[in-house]
């Protein structure tokens, strides 16, 4: 996977996609002391660092996305972030005609099954302030890059080669790059057992069963 690092800033950097430049939000976040970058991106809304990716859906978005089927696709995009953000905004979440059960159950998922944190904001100026602190912490605090991730294409052996793992599922940039350092070539990453891959630092019980059962189990057609 091409990786392109952005120049460093002594403002934290929000990565805001094209869809998103018009929002409230990112009103807000320009009265706050940081950089906003509009870049088309694949994946989430906003993103504050090389591990963290945002997506925001209001209240009747998400209830719209459980509808349409959209919600847990776009869950599992963003679990190529090794910490994966959703924030839904707002109250109204009873605007059509879906169970209570379904909603909580769907919130449940994202959280047990897919591993996101949840959060919940009442207004645009809450959404902007949770991004940007997640920014600031994470460039500032933690000294992280914010790195856009791009469609592979050719290049480096080395390049190709992280594209493959980050190709897993949970698997950010930064994590298969840990993967790498650890098992040396993309084959022994695949090859390595449950309890080899927990060796590798953000890598748990859950997240290494995820990968052994992708690499070693049956294909088959859904």
């Amino acid at each position: 996977m091409h990786v392109q690092k952005l120049l460093p800033s002594k403002k934290p950097v929000v990565l805001v996609d094209t869809r998103e430049i018009h929002s409230r939000v990112v009103e807000e976040l320009s009265l706050l002391e940081c950089e906003i970058r509009e870049k088309p991106l694949p994946i989430g809304d906003y993103i504050c660092s090389d591990r963290i990716c945002v997506e925001r859906k209001t209240a009747e978005d998400f209830i719209a996305s459980i509808i349409d089927k959209r919600l847990f696709k776009q869950m599992e995009h963003l679990t190529r972030y090794e910490k994966p953000v959703l924030i839904v905004e707002g109250h109204n979440f009873y605007s059509r005609n879906v169970h209570v059960n379904a909603i909580f159950g769907a919130l449940s998922s994202v959280i047990a099954d897919y591993g996101i944190s949840v959060l919940h904001t009442s207004n645009p100026r809450e959404t902007a302030m949770i991004i940007f602190n997640l920014a600031r912490r994470e460039q500032l605090a933690g000294k992280r890059d914010v790195l856009l991730r791009h469609k592979p294409k050719a290049g480096s052996i080395g390049e190709m080669q992280l594209h493959l793992v980050a190709g897993l599922p949970s698997v950010s940039v930064t994590l298969a790059k840990r993967l790498l350092e650890h098992f040396k070539t993309p084959k022994n990453v695949f090859a390595a057992s449950e309890a080899r891959l927990q060796q590798v630092e953000g890598i748990g019980e859950r997240k290494a069963r995820m990968i052994w059962k992708i690499l070693n189990e049956e294909w088959r057609e859904e």
